[in-house]
């Protein structure tokens, strides 16, 4: 990396750090620019705006679920194994990420354009890998014919579920319960 791209993940690490600790709308850019120890100007100079910034960490994320995603792929699982651990390394890493839990609660609460277009970012990441994948299980008759885009969706949505709202009315379930039970969906609900 060159020095500017270096100065760039600096003010980007400076400015998720704010986000997560006090949400999109109450950073300013004076604030991240404080954070980052740069003029305020020199920030113009890495990004054009807070949403720019916003969103360049939003891509980091997307990035690292390709590439956990990849990783997972290169391992050559089977359909429920691979789907288990791509959901369990995200499941863990979304334990880890204060700034994706920040974001996903605004997105909640508040339904802010922004935090909403980032939520969808990452669902469409995880989205377009289930649907390939089903896709491909589907022509290789490992599941039963079905519109993968809709099992795609019910998937991401039954992960959703339990990762987040099982919470409000049950005890939380740790990541392994939860990658298991869909992966017992999965098994049960789709291989022949």
């Amino acid at each position: 990396m060159d020095a500017k791209e270096i100065k760039r993940k600096e003010i980007a690490e400076a400015a998720k750090e704010l986000f997560t600790d006090y949400g999109y709308k109450a950073v300013s850019m004076e604030q991240i620019a404080q954070k980052s120890n740069v003029a305020k100007g020199t920030l113009y100079l890495y990004f054009t705006d807070k949403e720019d910034l916003f969103l360049y960490l939003a891509r980091e994320f997307v990035s690292r679920i390709n590439s956990f995603v990849e990783e997972i792929e290169s391992k050559k699982l089977s359909l429920t194994e691979e789907i288990h651990e791509v959901i369990y390394s995200l499941l863990m890493y979304r334990k880890k990420q204060k700034f994706i839990y920040r974001v996903a609660k605004e997105a909640k609460e508040f339904r802010t354009h922004l935090s909403l277009k980032v939520i969808d970012m990452l669902d469409n990441t995880v989205s377009d890998y289930l649907e390939k994948r089903l896709k491909s299980a589907v022509e290789k008759g490992l599941i039963k014919p079905c519109n993968t885009t809709i099992l795609a969706f019910l998937v991401i949505k039954v992960y959703t579920a339990l990762a987040f709202e099982w919470e409000e009315k049950h005890e939380p379930l740790n990541e392994r319960e939860i990658a298991e039970s869909v992966g017992i969906f999965l098994k049960q609900g789709l291989l022949l």
